[in-house]
């Protein structure tokens, strides 16, 4: 059929010029009927979307403004695709294992509710290990919650030093990972392992007084008086509180005299000891139902935003340092440690009290030795010692 004029204006405001052309319009679509010369290609509809060339390609704009769906070619039309699932990002696995982790927190008083919101939370952290297995942080968050549990389950100790171990390999420049590592290895009894890092935490953020007043404290008691002296040096800027300054400054005049006349303690040398490489634990255990029926008592522990680190089995009865007191009108004390020997010597001095008085050692045997004055005193005095083999 023929165009009218309006219809011929209408396309040509569309820059279609068809003056010439004849069109036949079937099923709303439109369909070219080409001339007996090969001058015009067919038209072309896909999907609402009209092609027609004329010496080149004119859309035609459907008024539906909706994306057109597009089918597989194995897929029948009539049936809408799968949606497609979009991969869970690292923070999703930690925020839920956080979330477990904190109402089994609030849950401590219902003992099964509790063990399955933990395991729930082991479990989130694992699958964020399972699939970031060289992000640090599931492994720091699995490890955080063993340790929040060792104090009713030690057995999970090894655990959590296992997966903090790998989080510190994986991430080498974590203030939070190497303090945390510090304070497992004192709380497994490894002075040295402590002392290893805790001095990298201390490279990591030199501005904690806490840390190096914990390191010297430590090192004494390894017997490291040297090391120890220096870290009394670097942490003695950093305190503000005259009183502290005051008792930091009176160990370390002591600790000064006591490596100044014995010149063979320089050679006691500390050196970190080599760490092991074995292979990152993906799979972790979790508290079992026996736990439960057993009435074990779990206690899961708050964490600490600052938290003191000491070597549990380093105590005044076998480390090479430690403190004393000698209480208001008495004369002495008795010290028992297993360090020491016959020809071992202890130095005494006052860190509290007893100004103008001498204190010494009155006497030593096998494994202990005494510390006091001529005359009792009518005040109650402190006093750190140090063994020297």
């Amino acid at each position: 059929m023929d165009f009218t004029p309006n219809q011929i204006e209408k396309l040509k405001s569309l820059g279609i010029n068809i003056e010439s052309e004849k069109l036949e319009i079937r099923n709303l679509k439109f369909e070219i009927k080409p001339k007996k010369t090969n001058s015009f290609v067919p038209l072309l509809s896909i999907s609402g979307l009209t092609l027609i060339s004329f010496s080149g390609l004119i859309l035609f704009k459907t008024k539906n403004t909706n994306p057109p769906t597009i089918h597989s070619p194995n897929q029948p039309s009539n049936v809408s695709p799968s949606p497609t699932q979009v991969p869970k990002s690292i923070q999703h696995y930690l925020l839920t294992s956080q979330q477990y982790f904190s109402r089994a927190l609030q849950a401590q008083s219902s003992k099964s509710s509790t063990v399955e919101l933990l395991n729930n939370s082991i479990l989130a952290a694992t699958d964020a290990i399972k699939e970031f297995p060289q992000d640090s942080r599931g492994y720091y968050q699995r490890a955080k919650i063993y340790q929040s549990l060792i104090d009713s389950k030690p057995e999970f100790l090894n655990q959590a030093i296992a997966d903090l171990s790998t989080a510190q390999k994986l991430d080498s420049n974590s203030y939070d990972i190497t303090h945390d590592l510090a304070s497992l290895f004192a709380k497994k009894g490894d002075a040295q392992n402590t002392i290893t890092y805790l001095n990298q935490t201390i490279s990591l953020d030199p501005t904690k007084a806490q840390n190096f007043y914990d390191l010297a404290k430590i090192q004494q008691q390894a017997g490291f008086l040297p090391q120890a002296l220096e870290t009394y040096n670097r942490l003695m800027p950093l305190i503000s509180d005259p009183q502290q300054l005051a008792q930091v400054k009176s160990e370390k005049i002591a600790l000064e005299k006591l490596v100044t006349d014995n010149p063979s303690l320089k050679n006691n040398v500390y050196s970190s000891p080599t760490p092991s490489d074995s292979a990152p634990t993906i799979d972790s255990p979790t508290i079992q139902a026996t736990d439960i029926t057993n009435n074990t008592g779990l206690i899961i522990a708050a964490p600490e935003t600052a938290q003191k680190i000491e070597v549990s089995n380093q105590t005044d009865s076998n480390s090479l340092s430690g403190s004393g007191t000698i209480l208001a009108n008495q004369k002495e004390i008795t010290i028992s440690n297993s360090k020491l020997q016959s020809s071992s010597q202890v130095y005494v001095t006052l860190t509290k009290g007893g100004k103008n008085k001498t204190l010494k050692v009155l006497s030593k045997s096998k494994d202990s030795f005494v510390v006091g004055f001529d005359q009792a005193l009518s005040e109650t005095v402190e006093f750190k010692w140090w063994i020297i083999n």
